[in-house]
Order: C-alpha cells, then structure tokens, then sequence
C-alpha cells in the first residue's frame, strides 16, 4: 500500500467519493479548522492508485525534544468492509507509522470512531446487540495497546460516551455500531414519530415553543453572525454546573470552517409579544370569568358550573402573575428580546452535532433550549441524516452520579446512549514513548 500525503481539498474530495459517514472530527471543515491551530497532516493509504483509506494526524510537543501524534477520530474508508480489513489495516498502520516516526513522533494516540456496545436510552448493555470487542482486538493485533474502557469526563480525551437519536430506522441492527454507507436505504423517521420516543413532559415544553413569543433565530457560518448571547448564556450555564468555557475566538473559528454547514442557532423571549399574548389572556379570561359568574347566579345550584368558574379564575390567577413577573423582569432586563437559551451545531453528511450550548437558568419556565433543539432536530430531519448527535455524556447514569442531569435532559428528549472503543497507542519510540504515556495516560495499565 502506498501512503500518500493529503492536501484538505484531496480529502474533502475522498470524503465525498466515498459517500461514507464520518465524524465531525473528521471532515475536511475540522481539519481546516486544526490547521489554523496545530501542525497537522493527512494520509491517504492507496491502492492502484485508488485511495482506500484517509487519516488526519496532529502532532503536538512532547517531553520538549519531541513531538506526539493524534488523531482525534480514527481514520476514514472507502466502504463499510475496509473498515474490519485486517490485512489492508496493517499496511496502512505501518505505513503510516513510518511516516509520524519520520516526523519525530514517540507516541501515536488514536481515538475510535467505532461504537463499543449497544444500549439503551437507559444506559443499560442490550444483551442481544452488537458488541465489538473483536475490533479492539483487531487493532491490537495490528500493533495498538489497548486503552482503559473508562467514564466520566476527561479534558484531555474527546467524548467516549455520546448521547444521540437515530434519525433513521433500524440503524443499530444494520450498522452493529460501525460507520455506515450514506446512502443505506434505511427509512428517515417523522417529526411525529421522534416526539412519541419522547417523555411526556418534555413533549409538552415543546409544545410550548409554538407560542409566538418565543423566537428562534439561526445562523450559520457563511452570514454575519455574532457569539455575544451565546457566550453570556454558555457563561451562565457554566456558573450553574462548574465547567470551564473555553475560547471564544476558537468557537467563533470553528463555525465559520464549517461555513454552511456551521449554525449558531439562539432562542430568545420577545418582551413586546410575549407583553401582548398576556394582556390578550387577560382580556379573554376577565370575558369568561364574567360569563361564567352570570351562569352561576342563574344556577346556584350546580357543581359543574362552580368548578368551571373556579378553573377560569385560576387559569386568570395564573396569567395576573405572569404579567407581574415581567413587568419585574422588564425592570432588570432592557432588551426587547432576552436570550433564553442558545448552542453551536455542526452538521457532516450524516450527523448534526450539538457541540456547545447554554442557557439562563432564571428564565428556563420559557423553554427556551427545547425551541432550540426543535429548530436543529427538525433541521436535521430536512437534510435526511443518519443522527442528531448531543455529542458528550460522562457514561454515568446514577442519579448521584457525576453528569447525571446532562444525561437525563438528552434522554428525556428521546436519546439513546452511545460508547465508543476508546482510545489506543501505538509507541514509536520504545523508551520515550513508554515514559511519555506513563505520564500522559496512567490508567492505561487498567486496560
């Protein structure tokens, strides 16, 4: 096998050659992305001239005279079967490795985009799903170390544990948690028919984001688009739940990378509607409760109407606080529209991402992130993708457990529990390499 070296464009151009599914992580726009940030390179592995396989590779410092590789997402092949070629895998791996050595590497970090096992929404291990521990197997034998099977969150690794919907039926039974040809055949699920997997409560919050109030606005990476609210609401949210929030400008790099297929998608409550749905309610329940008091008064005697009128002067109750809260929020808040909730989503042939979101705690009663999952789900749906993915969960599902609650919202909204291989290392450099990733990844041993 011969191992070339890519440019972006030749890789953007196998990825669409080989109308496979691939992970964000990666596309030809992610890449571009790294490159304006890290040293990065792309190897194509060629048969006959025919590309079979494709890896992006960043290299990084290590121990100061060195540098180690990483491949975020693990290489990209030509058809669903090169993926468990074992043979073809081990000439592309060699030859790869030959290359990162000529690069000074000491160590080669990859991180699967292969599914481990199948569970349900739960998290629960179906007992007769896929399970591919062969796999991990399959790339030991070709020259990995395995890596620790582990959970919760680690800043140093990308997501094991994912939390997604399938937007497309019986995908799990025919992809046994391996990448999949994109056009498969398989029949796109309804709006509809993603709502019925939905809990109920969370079927009524969005029901509530068809109130004309509440206003989606969605952007992607070729307008001019602005991260103000997005960064006062993921600030907010990172207050609530203790997690850093990164950088702004790499955020803001990485929408426009992906250009079209970039969104910055915001919910906000417009004041003035939501002024006017109040005092329409108000009117129309000062109408009721006056007609139901005359009927009333004509019939003392019924239960039924008494209870009618009760409802009403509750319902009008209700709808008096709501105008007294806004009038309290108006006075601390002077924006005609507030931001309620907002997220960066990027979308691959086969995948629409929800990498990074937030939302003002104090105003969640409007619902404001279900408007914006709605938006991008639905989004999803038009394009005909194979999976809207809520991207990282800490893989525990324990109510005490760190990461419960992330957990618990994207499964109420119909989402199953994904959990990747993991990550492997493949040492270049028998007693640096071994040093470095002693350092780097002590629980590897665990494996």
């Amino acid at each position: 096998m011969e191992i070339l070296t890519l440019t972006p464009e030749q890789y953007g151009q196998f990825l669409d050659e080989s109308k496979m599914a691939y992970n964000f992580m990666q596309s030809e726009p992610f890449v571009n992305y790294m490159k304006d940030h890290d040293d990065v390179e792309i190897y194509g592995g060629a048969e006959n001239g025919k590309l079979l396989y494709a890896l992006p590779v960043i290299f990084r410092p290590a121990m100061k005279l060195f540098k180690y590789a990483s491949s975020l997402r693990e290489w990209v092949a030509a058809s669903p079967e090169l993926l468990q070629d074992e043979k073809r895998l081990q000439e592309f791996v060699s030859g790869v490795s030959a290359k990162l050595k000529q690069k000074k590497a000491i160590v080669w970090l990859v991180e699967s985009n292969i599914e481990y096992q199948q569970h349900d929404r739960n998290g629960n291990v179906l007992e007769d799903g896929f399970h591919n521990e062969d796999y991990r197997n399959l790339l030991n034998r070709i020259g990995f170390e395995k890596g620790h099977l582990w959970r919760g969150y680690d800043e140093s690794r990308q997501s094991r544990w994912v939390s997604w919907i399938d937007l497309q039926k019986n995908m799990p039974e025919t992809s046994h948690g391996y990448p999949m040809a994109l056009d498969n055949g398989l029949e796109e699920y309804t709006w509809q028919e993603l709502l019925k997997e939905m809990a109920g409560n969370t079927r009524r919050s969005f029901q509530k984001t068809d109130l004309p109030y509440i206003v989606t606005v969605r952007k992607d990476g070729t307008e001019d688009f602005d991260l103000t609210d997005f960064d006062e609401l993921l600030e907010a949210s990172a207050e609530k739940h203790h997690f850093g929030v990164g950088s702004k400008e790499h955020r803001k790099d990485l929408v426009r990378s992906f250009g079209k297929h970039g969104y910055v998608s915001t919910a906000y409550l417009d004041v003035e509607a939501y002024e006017n749905f109040l005092n329409e309610k108000e009117a129309e329940f000062t109408a009721k409760e006056q007609a139901a008091m005359e009927v009333c008064e004509k019939m003392p005697n019924s239960k039924k109407k008494r209870n009618q009128l009760l409802e009403i002067q509750e319902q009008k109750t209700h709808n008096e606080k709501e105008i007294a809260a806004l009038a309290e929020l108006r006075q601390s808040e002077p924006r005609k529209r507030i931001p309620l909730a907002s997220g960066i989503f990027l979308e691959t042939p086969s995948e629409m991402i929800y990498l990074f979101g937030g939302s003002n705690p104090a105003l969640a009663r409007y619902m404001g992130p279900y408007a914006n999952q709605k938006e991008m789900i639905r989004l999803a749906l038009e394009h005909g993708l194979q999976r809207y993915n809520f991207w990282g969960i800490s893989g525990n599902f324990e109510p005490e457990e760190e990461g419960y609650g992330v957990y618990f919202f994207k499964k109420n909204l119909g989402a199953t529990v994904g959990e990747y291989c993991g990550e492997f290392y493949l040492i270049l450099n028998n007693v640096f390499g071994k040093l470095f990733l002693d350092k780097v990844r002590p629980d590897r041993k665990q494996a």
